[in-house]
């Protein structure tokens, strides 16, 4: 399509690019940026969208070297399927779909709030509404500052003493090398914000972190706090579940708020918040004590039933009645029909953000277990999810001192199932008391706002004042940027490189890369960090410029993105796909999907004879070895005639009702820890000052606390009010509309009250990401934070920030 003025705008009143029904106000704000012409070149540049964490495949539509519009990648399963089946013989006819933030992807990139140059603070005074006072300088001046600092704690030996943040779907490998290679331990990033409970919960049950949903196969879907037709965090998966439903399938969603999902299932179950561990035990004791468990599969594949069956057996529907409010007859007969429907599958995700949470995912994902239902169709599949290849560095002598020291968190020392992510509330809390092993000196935060993010926020204002200097990189001036020493602007998802590996059940690799150049000039993080190291000298322990030398050619390279570019050509040939850089350019849709596709029954495969002869091997099972010659993950099950054949990835082989492992060894906060996936009541409960648990969620309108200042999703939804039971508003003497206040220990916030039936009786809640102070002219001053009312705690098992436990007393204002 030739475009002109006239031709853009005819489309855009006509709606084609998805602003049609906007307001004058946001159509402008996208045709100031797109209609400047020229309007001789048309093209369409596959990527993946980065507007939260899904990474759906996009095809954007590039004008005159201007961003047009953005529409989903049928070449990409993740906007379509996460089975290979279904993504092979339908997504061609059906087209693939994105939610409300990828079209409004457009709105990130020519967001008239953007950071467009470094700028330093001249005010010395740090704080919540305290003025940066910024000073704009050039890059040869940032770079300048930031790397005098890093030199002057690496050459005294404190590289330990920096702290770096970061997203975790972005351009992480480079940031993980450099913390390496300079020597800090301290590397963390958003998973810990996120999931690090669940997938601790899958860990000890099966060896694996993130079993993913056969929606699309089942008859049974039997979800806890989780919104997955709105808080896509797979573009998929509002089909396959609805896919999964006109087929026959029942959904059953329990959740306290009656979420959008719940709104489409067929049964919602509110439940008191927390209580998910006791309602699943209970769920268990009926399957038992009627004998619906699968026999045969248990005896092969599970240890501890005997101890697990015990345990259950005084956990009836009445006794989780009292805890969770939901009827006992009502666990009954959830108990029957998941357990004689078949295939079934059970899953959890938010609602492992407890004290509790992680022996609550437990104790769920045994539910599957004692039903058969795992990698089988329809059920709880486990990802091979292999794409390309990470490169590791080794570190010189320097690095490698302060690399000894201990992560200011404790890391794994301290946390049963530490995750590499970290413990954001862990370091918070020891930047306030200065208890850590060491008091850290500078953090670097890329694409993270500490400020919206951390329980506590407080808390999280402490903190950063007792850092001696911070660096901010962040396409927005945001609330954690404010309390920065220099921030310097980085680029969105639609201006720079990455891979990723998809949410799905088989390999496949879909590329993220500039669909145009950096608006205001700006290094691609991955060229800022790759810049510093440059300048440091940063070399790994064989002298390797490691930021200077090409990955594939060996050669000294001044551009740094070309650099960057072999770095993944590199990681795409050691990978999975086998291919360069080039070659998945190629490829339809610039995603590479493995013609294996997805298979079930993982743990009944064979170990290949050549990796079973390296193997360390402890009874009947093989062990591969780290660098050290020492045991590392579990690979396989001997069996009699010498071979072996995959299990499960714990250390039994099988699926883990009971934990031998947990004996005699502690958590975090200094419990024993369980071996079984027992219910004990969060440790913060609502009193007689504060009554009420407050809850938050997630919506497809907004992307955590990230999204707020795009005009396109501020006209979707502009803010969110405090969501209170009918029954319960009456109590307190609050109407529909009314501003109230809302109270804890730590803090106070105004809100607008939304009188609904839908929530528990004892719950109040708000979607999460709203009330920002900073970040631009359209989040400001919209909703409230509630992050001002939480507690800086973490779970004990996970380090999971907790976020989710909170209790609060609510009054008219």
């Amino acid at each position: 399509m030739k475009l002109n003025r006239r031709k853009f705008l005819k489309l855009s009143g006509a709606g084609l690019l998805g602003v049609g029904t906007l307001t004058k106000t946001a159509q402008a704000l996208a045709q100031e940026e797109m209609l400047k012409g020229p309007y001789d070149k048309d093209e369409w540049i596959p990527s993946c969208c980065n507007m939260c964490g899904g990474q759906t495949g996009i095809l954007c539509q590039v004008v005159g070297g201007r961003l047009f519009r953005i529409k989903p990648n049928p070449h990409n399963p993740i906007g379509f399927s996460n089975i290979s089946d279904d993504f092979f013989a339908n997504a061609a006819k059906e087209g693939a779909v994105m939610c409300p933030k990828g079209n409004a992807g457009i709105m990130a990139l020519y967001d008239a709030d953007r950071l467009k140059q470094p700028l330093r603070r001249t005010n010395s005074k740090k704080g919540i509404g305290v003025d940066p006072r910024w000073k704009a300088i050039s890059w040869e001046e940032a770079y300048t500052e930031i790397v005098d600092r890093l030199k002057k704690l690496r050459d005294g030996g404190e590289a330990h003493k920096l702290l770096w943040f970061s997203e975790d779907h972005s351009f992480t490998h480079p940031q993980g090398d450099f913390c390496k290679l300079f020597g800090t331990p301290n590397y963390s990033m958003h998973s810990n914000l996120c999931d690090t409970g669940r997938k601790a919960s899958f860990k000890i049950l099966m060896g694996d972190e993130r079993p993913l949903i056969d929606a699309l196969n089942s008859k049974y879907m039997l979800i806890f706090g989780w919104n997955p037709l709105s808080a896509t965090k797979f573009s998929h998966l509002p089909r396959i579940i609805t896919r999964g439903r006109e087929r026959g399938a029942k959904l059953v969603i329990v959740d306290p708020h009656f979420s959008y999902t719940a709104s489409r299932a067929d049964e919602w179950v509110p439940i008191r918040p927390a209580t998910d561990g006791a309602l699943a035990l209970a769920l268990a004791h009926v399957i038992l004590r009627d004998n619906l468990q699968d026999q045969p599969f248990i005896d092969e594949w599970t240890v501890g039933f005997d101890q697990f069956k015990e345990y259950v057996k005084d956990k009836t529907p009445q006794w989780a009645e009292v805890i969770t409010t939901v009827p006992a007859e009502r666990i009954e007969r959830l108990a029957k029909e998941f357990a004689t429907t078949k295939p079934a599958l059970v899953d959890v995700w938010s609602g492992t953000h407890h004290t509790n949470g992680v022996y609550a995912g437990w104790a769920i994902g045994a539910l599957a277990a004692i039903t058969g239902n795992i990698e089988k169709p329809g059920t709880l599949v486990l990802p091979n999810a292999k794409g390309g290849k990470h490169i590791e560095v080794e570190p010189d002598a320097v690095a490698a001192k302060t690399l000894k020291e201990p992560r200011l968190d404790g890391g794994k020392d301290k946390w049963p199932y530490f995750h590499k992510s970290g413990v954001y509330m862990e370091i918070i809390n020891r930047l306030v008391d200065g208890k850590g092993p060491y008091q850290p000196k500078m953090a670097m935060i890329v694409f993270q706002n500490l400020l919206m993010s951390v329980a506590g926020t407080k808390n999280a204002e402490k903190a950063l004042k007792n850092l001696e200097f911070v660096v901010v990189v962040d396409t927005m001036l945001s609330e954690t940027a404010e309390f920065a020493d220099i921030v310097v602007p980085g680029t969105t998802y639609l201006e720079r490189y990455d891979l990723n590996t998809h949410w799905v059940t088989w390999p496949a690799v879909g590329l993220r890369q500039p669909v145009v150049k950096p608006l205001f000039g700006q290094p691609a993080e991955y060229e800022f960090v790759s810049e510093l190291g440059r300048r440091l000298g940063l070399k790994e322990a064989n002298g390797n410029d490691v930021f200077w030398v090409g990955r594939t050619s060996g050669e000294r390279i001044e551009d740094k993105k070309r650099w960057y570019e072999e770095w993944l050509s590199r990681e795409l040939k050691e990978g999975e796909p086998k291919i360069t850089l080039e070659e998945l350019k190629a490829l339809p849709g610039a995603t590479w999907v493995s013609p294996n596709g997805t298979k079930y029954h993982k743990h009944l495969d064979p170990v290949p004879g050549d990796k079973l002869k390296d193997a360390l091997i402890e009874g009947n099972l093989a062990f591969s070895k780290k660098k050290d010659g020492t045991k590392d993950k579990p690979m396989g099950m001997l069996k009699a005639d010498g071979t072996a054949i995959h299990g499960f990835f714990t250390p039994s082989g099988k699926l883990e009702l009971y934990a031998a492992k947990h004996v005699g060894k502690k958590d975090a906060a200094g419990h024993d820890l369980a071996p079984l996936p027992v219910y004990e009541p969060r440790e913060w409960q609502p009193s007689q000052e504060y009554p009420l648990f407050l809850i938050n969620w997630k919506e497809a309108s907004q992307t955590h606390s990230r999204t707020q200042n795009n005009a396109f999703l501020a006209e979707l939804k502009a803010t969110d009010g405090l969501r209170i039971n009918a029954k319960t508003a009456v109590k307190f003497g609050i109407q529909d509309k009314d501003w109230v206040w809302v109270e804890s220990p730590y803090g106070k916030i105004k809100m607008r009250a939304e009188l609904t039936e839908g929530i528990h009786p004892e719950v109040v809640g708000t979607q999460h990401g709203w009330g920002h102070w900073a970040m631009g002219k359209i989040a400001k001053g919209r909703g409230a934070h509630t992050g001002f009312l939480a507690k800086t705690i973490a779970c004990p098992l996970s380090g999971q920030s907790l976020n989710k436990e909170i209790c609060v007393r609510v009054s008219r204002a």
